[in-house]
């Protein structure tokens, strides 16, 4: 059996969860203009995404009151987010720098125009 909805102010929660949304996108932009490498931005970046994911995903979804299907379904969508950012990564890093002066169009002439 499925737990009692909330009978009160069913807004209270939706507003409380909205000003958590939005306290973390502040955050999110002060983190981004703020002092501190690339790589620490960007990791300040993903994690507040991947609360702010959650709080969705938990409060607004009601992720935590699903069944199993919906459980099993969620965790499969989650697994390929997975896997489509771990294949991005490796083929990221498979890649190889070309050399200085190779690959540029210095030894290439330029035709001119065709005539028909």
């Amino acid at each position: 059996m499925s737990a009692p909805r909330e009978t009160g102010r069913p807004w209270r929660r939706a507003a409380l969860v909205w000003i958590a949304l939005m306290a973390f996108l502040a955050a999110t932009v002060i983190g981004a203009y703020g002092p501190g490498g690339e790589a620490v931005k960007l990791l300040l970046a993903l994690g507040i995404a991947a609360v702010k994911a959650g709080i969705v995903i938990l409060l607004f979804m009601e992720f935590g009151r699903a069944g199993g299907a919906a459980r099993i379904a969620g965790l499969c969508g989650l697994l390929w987010v997975v896997l489509l950012i771990a294949l991005a990564m490796t083929d990221r890093g498979a890649r190889q720098q070309l050399p200085p002066g190779f690959g540029d169009d210095r030894g290439i002439q330029d035709p001119g125009p065709r005539r028909w």
